[in-house]
């Protein structure tokens, strides 16, 4: 039987492989945790520029057609998401059961639908984050909610940063509760109808 003798050559390319997959694997997950800390603290300014707004001025919106077309888009995307999330919550299940059973069951097919549709929603509420929503109060209160449901989908989905995702899904929890309070108080405008289906479906 022929021995295995170790190549030195051999063994520092692939240290060198692993360690620079590691590498961009590890700043590709940093950025992406830092982009959802910099849309909640965008989502939080806009609160407070809401709170101390003297009057709101939505006409900036009106003759921005990207504005209404990433709005259609997330519309249209939360629908999906919420079609999703309920074949999740089937027979009695909560969320987060739902989830781990996609796990349990091996359903590679469905976690991979839901991970790009979380995907897309996460960066159309970063865009909207910066969009001074502070003139759309019940705009930003749809997005804080949404947000919140994705927290809570993906500390079930990425396991390693379970706690993260909890963390951030209380401050967007605690963010909603703040926005509900003060629209209700400043705000004499009608939730349209196809907004308030969406927004029920998040939460029931």
């Amino acid at each position: 039987m022929t021995d295995y003798i170790k190549d030195p050559y051999l063994e520092s390319e692939y240290d060198e492989i692993f360690n620079d997959w590691y590498e961009i694997d590890g700043v590709r997950k940093i950025k992406e945790l830092s982009r959802q800390l910099q849309t909640f603290f965008n989502y939080k300014t806009e609160l407070i520029r809401y709170r101390f707004q003297s009057s709101p001025n939505p006409t900036q919106y009106y003759s921005n057609t990207n504005f209404f077309s990433r709005k259609k888009e997330i519309e249209s995307l939360t629908h999906d998401f919420i079609t999703l999330l309920k074949t999740l919550k089937k027979d009695g299940q909560i969320l987060e059961q739902g989830v781990h059973s996609l796990f349990l069951k091996n359903n590679k097919s469905q976690i991979n639908k839901l991970s790009i549709i979380i995907e897309k929603l996460s960066i159309l509420l970063h865009y909207f984050s910066e969009e001074s929503l502070h003139n759309r109060p019940k705009l930003l209160k749809f997005n804080v909610s949404l947000a919140q449901t994705l927290c809570l989908v993906k500390k079930c989905l990425y396991a390693q940063f379970c706690e993260f995702y909890g963390e951030l899904e209380i401050n967007y929890h605690s963010l909603n509760g703040e926005l509900e309070i003060l629209i209700e108080k400043t705000s004499s405008m009608k939730i349209r109808k196809p907004k308030k289906l969406l927004e029920g479906g998040l939460t029931s």
